[in-house]
């Protein structure tokens, strides 16, 4: 059983440590990319005022008013005094003409006056900071390969490493000492210390280790020492990337799984031209009023309107959501843009057990589930996920050679 164990984690690991590596090291950063991502571009994400924000109608009627092309399709509602808003956006459409390019999908507006500090293309290559934290969060997710493959590839990747991290874990485990049936309970209560006392030596790395023992010791202690960890990555990454085709399936066995509106509210065949019946204020306004009455004291979170589907999309939150220990709550209302009429509701209390369950599962992957402190421990963790990576490969080059 080791010797199988054994060869399968060795191949199974070689055979993902390059993407692991990648995947690591990207996760590490972007545990704190609205961080880094501020810091990296201050004019941007600061915008020097601290003035009122202005009325959700007038804010985007500016921004709109600046350029003809644009439709704001998402708004954020929770940014502090002094903090740009990172508004979506894309080109109107045009009866009878495709969409024309603008080479942008993001602004940063100062909301007290409508200003437009810059403008971002998300998740494309560009060699400059406002594109960098951005693109890294777009190659974490899929490798920034096309269509669904990179998320295949990873979430391949992820169950690769769910089952080695587990066949690790028991290859670290010494054998069980043999005790006779009719030895006494002190026999038995010694044999168990013993047990105890020769795992030990796997979580430490031997003083004075040089060369292949020392690899090997790094490999296995770092493996031990973040293994929780990366159970729990591993697993939620399943979800991240292969929900649809394998997680959702499973965890429906237990439990219904209320499909996203997105796939059930049908689009139009020509996406609405002209400005909706309800303006941007009016459709917040009756999303909140159709709040279930457990999330009435939710706060704004964003409001996103589709051109394609006639409606609105306004979220709300519990305050502090995944930045506070245990907070992920949150409720999205679908709003006809026209009659006002609810098309669906989406969260954690609308949905179901199941719907709740995997509601935790992002908070866990990144770290948000406890707050900042959870937030390090995927930066670090992704730190010494890279070094077992690394210190796998080494190990295996250092065996080989030795054979030759």
């Amino acid at each position: 059983m080791r010797a199988l164990l054994r060869r399968l984690h060795r191949w199974c690991g070689l055979s993902v440590a390059v993407f692991l590596l990648a995947s690591s090291l990207t996760g590490s950063l972007i545990a704190f990319e609205h961080e880094l991502d501020a810091w990296l571009n201050p004019e941007l994400f600061y915008t020097g005022t601290t003035g009122k924000a202005l009325p959700l109608d007038a804010l985007i009627a500016r921004i709109e008013g600046q350029d003809s092309r644009l439709r704001v399709t998402q708004m954020p509602l929770d940014t502090e005094p002094g903090q740009a808003r990172e508004v979506q956006v894309e080109t109107k459409a045009i009866t009878g003409s495709a969409r024309a390019p603008i080479g942008f999908d993001r602004l940063f507006v100062d909301p007290t006056t409508g200003r437009v500090l810059g403008a971002r293309q998300w998740g494309v290559w560009q060699w400059d900071r406002a594109h960098l934290m951005p693109w890294m969060n777009r190659f974490h997710r899929s490798l920034t390969l096309p269509g669904r493959i990179g998320n295949q590839l990873l979430g391949s990747v992820a169950v690769v490493w769910l089952s080695i991290s587990f066949a690790g874990l028991y290859l670290t485990l010494p054998a069980k000492l043999k005790t006779s049936k009719t030895s006494d309970p002190g026999t038995h209560r010694q044999a168990g210390a013993t047990y105890w006392s020769r795992w030990k030596p796997a979580w430490q790395i031997k003083r004075g280790a040089k060369g292949f023992r020392r690899i090997n010791d790094l490999h296995r202690a770092a493996g031990l020492w973040v293994l929780l960890l990366t159970l729990s990555t591993a697993f939620t990454g399943i979800y991240l990337n292969l929900g649809n085709e394998l997680f959702k399936p499973a965890v429906s066995l237990f439990g219904p799984i209320t499909p996203h509106p997105f796939t059930t509210i049908p689009k139009a065949r020509v996406p609405l031209a002209t400005s909706p019946t309800l303006s941007p204020e009016q459709g917040l306004k009756l999303a909140r009023e159709l709040l279930p009455d457990e999330a009435r004291h939710y706060e704004n979170w964003y409001l996103g309107y589709d051109a394609s589907r006639g409606l609105y999309r306004a979220a709300f939150k519990e305050r502090g959501l995944r930045e506070h220990i245990l907070r992920v709550r949150y409720e999205q209302i679908f709003v006809d843009a026209e009659s006002g009429n609810l098309l669906s509701r989406f969260g954690y209390i609308s949905g179901t057990a199941s719907d709740r369950f995997l509601v935790w599962l992002y908070p866990v992957h990144s770290g948000k589930l406890l707050g900042v402190p959870g937030r390090l421990a995927i930066s670090l963790g992704g730190l010494f996920v890279a070094l077992i990576c690394v210190t796998g490969v080494l190990r295996w080059i250092k065996r080989k050679n030795a054979k030759v």
